[in-house]
């Protein structure tokens, strides 16, 4: 957790404080990490590709080759096809095309790092590259971009490129906050990024999933993010909310806890709490098929990654969860999983675990969906035992604060607007142009 309240941060930058004066100039550019886990890179490049080094000292074609970036003791080093070297430098690789839509291709970029859907991605970039190493000697790659290229390669990853048009827009909208707020609190950045492209932040996954459509809705909603009181506000957005939104303190607690986040619904028209804080009506509520957005049993138009996380199940061996649960202690066979505290939406942010020689408590969602391997979609579980086994039934994908995809390809293909589906998600926001379109 960070400290230091976003708010804070927020109001105390200059540009900031006019809530009638955009916030930039002109369209921004980001700078995004994209790799920083691999020791080599395979890749192939697109019509007018070169590479150069930071003072153009030494420059070489690369259009329609394929060559690979590996690490030296000295620096890096940029080899062909046939592994006869091309250039060595002690300083960064900068990649760069002429053609405004041709694309590096990269092979096997890491994606979902540390999660249950982890794995690689034959990817395709446009912007900037740039390669270098960072001060671990960790090889790392940013892709340098305009603001709005950058929510291109975003918004198909995060919702689905063939999303309902008005689902995309929102989509958008709220990438675009994120990506503004991280520009000027600088949450995410480093020495030579602004943002990453993984869960932690938002993903992007470049040009691969690209579509006119998810492009159109970028376009469309140009410059345009959420805001409270003349300032950006984080969209939070996460994939399926199970049914019922969770409140930021229940997740984060040192975060704004802007109005929009000051209350959590139920993810449908009548939106009275229902309070799943309590056990016994979390358990009757998770058993039950409620006439929310993202229950795939009343939305056919749900696609097929939202309908297997609206609830899910999960087994364990008595060996497997202790091993988990245990971290390496010998507390001898786990035995309870005991709930402390749960949020409004049902999610648990305060646990203790009880073997037979001793406890520990564990405090936040994640962490608690962490102790897993591979990690649980969301904290809104039970656990039960049956047949010498544990059990986890559980309802959702993600924190569940503020927009539920799910809930907003829904809310599209039944008519709704990107500005209704944002006000049905984020209730105390308005829309603000951060930058002349």
């Amino acid at each position: 957790m960070r400290k230091t309240s976003l708010y804070l941060i927020l109001i105390s930058l200059p540009f900031l404080t006019f809530s009638n004066t955009p916030l930039f100039d002109s369209e921004p550019l980001v700078r995004v990490r994209i790799i920083n886990t691999l020791d080599s890179l395979n890749m192939t490049a697109g019509p007018g590709w070169s590479l150069h080094t930071p003072s153009r000292s030494e420059n070489h074609l690369l259009e329609g080759q394929r060559f690979q970036v590996v690490k030296l003791d000295s620096g890096l080093a940029l080899v062909d096809s046939n592994n006869a070297l091309i250039i060595s430098s002690a300083h960064p690789l900068i990649l760069e095309t002429d053609h405004e839509s041709s694309s590096l291709g990269i092979a096997g970029v890491p994606y979902g790092v540390g999660w249950w859907w982890g794995g690689r991605e034959d990817r395709l970039y446009g912007g900037t590259i740039h390669i270098y190493l960072d001060s671990n000697m960790d090889l790392c790659v940013t892709v340098h971009l305009p603001l709005e290229e950058y929510l291109k390669g975003v918004v198909p990853y995060e919702i689905g490129g063939n999303s309902p048009i008005e689902a995309l827009k929102a989509q958008a909208v709220a990438a675009r906050s994120e990506a503004i707020i991280a520009l000027t609190s600088k949450l995410y950045n480093g020495e030579h990024h602004d943002l990453t492209s993984d869960v932690e932040c938002q993903v992007f996954g470049g040009n691969h999933k690209r579509t006119p459509k998810a492009d159109r809705a970028v376009d469309e909603t140009k410059s345009l993010i959420l805001s409270e009181n003349g300032l950006p506000i984080n969209a939070y957005y996460a994939s399926n909310c199970g049914g019922h939104a969770e409140l930021i303190k229940n997740v984060w607690s040192q975060r704004p806890e802007t109005l929009s986040y000051q209350t959590a619904h139920p993810d449908r028209v009548n939106r009275r709490p229902l309070k799943l804080h309590r056990s016994w009506r979390f358990r009757r509520w998770l058993k039950s098929s409620p006439q929310v957005n993202c229950n795939p049993e009343f939305e056919s138009s749900l696609p097929s990654w939202s309908k297997k996380n609206f609830r899910w199940t999960r087994e364990f061996t008595v060996e497997e969860i202790t091993g988990m649960l245990s971290q390496g202690d010998d507390f001898g066979e786990f035995k309870k999983f005991k709930v402390l505290e749960r949020g409004v939406s049902g999610r648990i942010y305060s646990a203790r675990l009880v073997f037979e020689k001793g406890s520990r408590e564990i405090q936040g969602e994640l962490a608690l969906r962490q102790l897993f391997s591979p990690s649980l979609r969301s904290s809104a579980f039970i656990v039960k035992k049956r047949a010498g086994r544990f059990v986890i039934e559980g309802a959702g994908w993600g924190h569940g604060v503020g927009m539920c995809q799910s809930g907003a390809i829904a809310l599209a293909s039944h008519g709704s607007g990107f500005k209704e589906i944002l006000t049905h998600y984020y209730g105390g926001s308005k829309l603000l142009s951060v930058y002349p379109s």
